[in-house]
């Protein structure tokens, strides 16, 4: 095992890897742990918390409850690795939970994703990975058993996700699922250069990170993942002009 041996401040949560469940989130997230000089956590907190599973609360404060728990777990759990850049892997579909505050005070709704990127993570670096639309939505039903229509909703969420840190969010990179597995070297290369640190080949090892899924982990990238896959016309029609705007055609 590699040491991570580089001296940082006492507040190291630095950055956050996000995209949609079944996007690429676990790969990207395996391989730049594989770092010397960072540590990545697979979803810690954000089911606790950003969803609300251990806050119930409904209240006017559940955005600033549900958030600031997040926020406040992930400092102090950067805080336990003093000596590498500390960062956390989330799904939108996490984000998306955040959402539950519109839904319980509409008299008091706000923008999601700006107040919880710009106010309340405005220090962290965004790490974004989008994946083909046709291809996340089927491996989604598929895995999770999910109806179609949840699963495009859920995809949708992501691809505003993606739209915002495009056009409102200054400190975030965003890559593809695709060129993760394609050209793995360039597209780390500019994470790293992202992040402020050296390219490490050894990165590349990280497809079989322990922290992922056993059914996640394997020898190499595999490449197949990137085939696009059908789903029904009425679904395509759906997210026509989503999948055109994420440049896929």
């Amino acid at each position: 095992m590699w040491r991570k041996n580089k001296l940082r401040s006492n507040d190291n949560f630095k950055f956050l890897i996000a995209g949609a469940g079944r996007g690429g989130t676990s790969l990207l997230a395996g391989l730049l742990d594989y770092h010397s000089e960072l540590e990545v956590g697979f979803e810690l907190y954000s089911v606790a918390y950003l969803m609300g599973e251990q806050l119930p609360y409904q209240g006017p404060e559940l955005f600033h409850q549900r958030a600031t728990a997040f926020i406040s777990a992930c400092k102090r759990h950067a805080n336990n690795h003093p000596d590498v850049l500390w960062g956390n892997k989330i799904t939108t579909e996490q984000i998306f939970g955040l959402e539950d505050h519109n839904l319980a005070n509409p008299e008091s709704r706000i923008d999601v994703l700006d107040m919880f990127f710009n106010v309340y993570l405005k220090n962290i670096s965004i790490i974004f990975i989008l994946r083909d639309g046709r291809t996340c939505i089927k491996s989604k039903v598929e895995r999770t058993g999910q109806p179609i229509e949840t699963a495009r909703e859920r995809w949708q969420f992501s691809v505003k996700c993606y739209k915002f840190f495009q056009t409102g969010h200054a400190n975030n990179i965003s890559v593809r699922f695709e060129d993760v597995l394609l050209d793995p070297k360039t597209t780390l290369t500019n994470i790293c250069d992202f992040l402020k640190i050296p390219y490490q080949e050894n990165m590349l090892n990280g497809t079989r990170n322990e922290k992922m899924l056993r059914e996640y982990q394997s020898s190499k990238l595999d490449i197949s993942k990137t085939k696009s896959m059908d789903l029904p016309d009425a679904c395509i029609a759906k997210i026509k002009d989503d999948l055109s705007y994420c440049g896929y055609s």
